[in-house]
């Protein structure tokens, strides 16, 4: 399988739409939240607000740095991810290291699962060794992702969306003060 993340850039409105239309078509209108919700107007306008976003510090002083890419195998748009390069106390409760949504005709093939490995290597680029996902506490599907990715449950949080489910994931750095053999010195042998 072919699944490779490509940053979020201009011009992909049409086959965003198309996206959020089988979203709508199944009921699932609850995916953008927030300040999110603008994408039910259109790709521009939330194009805009992610790149604004990027830098972190808008539209809230809070809002970390955050990379978006689209999920998609042969330049289809299969789903979306956010990739933020660390946790203010809110995404501690909800939302975390990474978000992902996989559009629901393409769901049940393993792309959520490729999607996330992929987005643990970029947070492994930005030196993170632990990921925190949450999901809602009724989403058996992600809750199942998370884990085949090594995700370890920790406490549940209680936020206005209401329980969220928390897993730390490893993401493939080595921790502090740990080699491999590849990487070990001939001082440390």
């Amino acid at each position: 399988m072919n699944i490779v993340l490509t940053p979020m850039s201009p011009g992909r409105g049409v086959e965003f739409d198309a996206m959020l239309a089988e979203f709508r078509a199944a009921g699932e209108t609850n995916l953008y939240q927030g300040y999110f919700e603008i994408a039910w107007q259109g790709y521009t306008p939330f194009y805009e607000l992610l790149s604004r976003m990027k830098r972190g510090g808008y539209p809230a002083s809070d809002i970390v740095p955050m990379d978006a890419y689209f999920i998609e195998r042969n330049g289809y748009i299969l789903g979306e991810t956010y990739v933020r390069q660390r946790l203010s106390p809110q995404l501690e409760k909800f939302g975390g290291h990474i978000g992902y949504k996989v559009r629901p005709s393409e769901r049940n093939h393993g792309i959520a699962t490729m999607a996330l490995r992929l987005a643990l290597q970029q947070l492994a680029g930005l030196g993170v060794e632990q990921a925190l996902l949450t999901c809602g506490l009724t989403n058996a599907a992600s809750s199942r992702v998370i884990e085949k990715c090594g995700g370890v449950r920790s406490e549940d949080s209680e936020t206005e969306y209401g329980v969220q489910r928390r897993y730390w994931v490893p993401t493939g750095l080595p921790e502090a003060g740990k080699t491999d053999s590849s990487s070990a010195s001939a001082d440390e042998e």
